[in-house]
């Protein structure tokens, strides 16, 4: 489980996991727009468009990930990313 103030974060293709760990924020292309997902947000499930997910650690340090499609899943500061294909 994540530590306070912290997201557990899990991006995932069909075949494999693509990043695991902890972070301090995510973003995500929504298919309503860019999201960004902070601890103690609302829970959301959202199909993401084409675009980039980027994971940014509480050091300040980034991965960033294109994605032509697929959904995200936020609850309990838990982030899910569930992606069909990746750039």
């Amino acid at each position: 489980m994540a530590g306070r103030g912290e997201l557990t974060v899990e991006i995932v293709a069909p075949d494999r996991t693509l990043w695991s760990g902890t972070a301090a924020g995510v973003s995500v292309p929504a298919a309503e727009g860019d999201m960004g997902l902070l601890p103690g947000h609302e829970s959301v499930l959202s199909l993401l468009r084409a675009g980039t997910v980027r994971v940014r650690s509480a050091a300040g340090s980034s991965e960033e990930f294109a994605v032509t499609s697929g959904f995200v899943s936020f609850d309990d500061d838990a982030v899910t990313v569930v992606v069909d294909s990746q750039d």
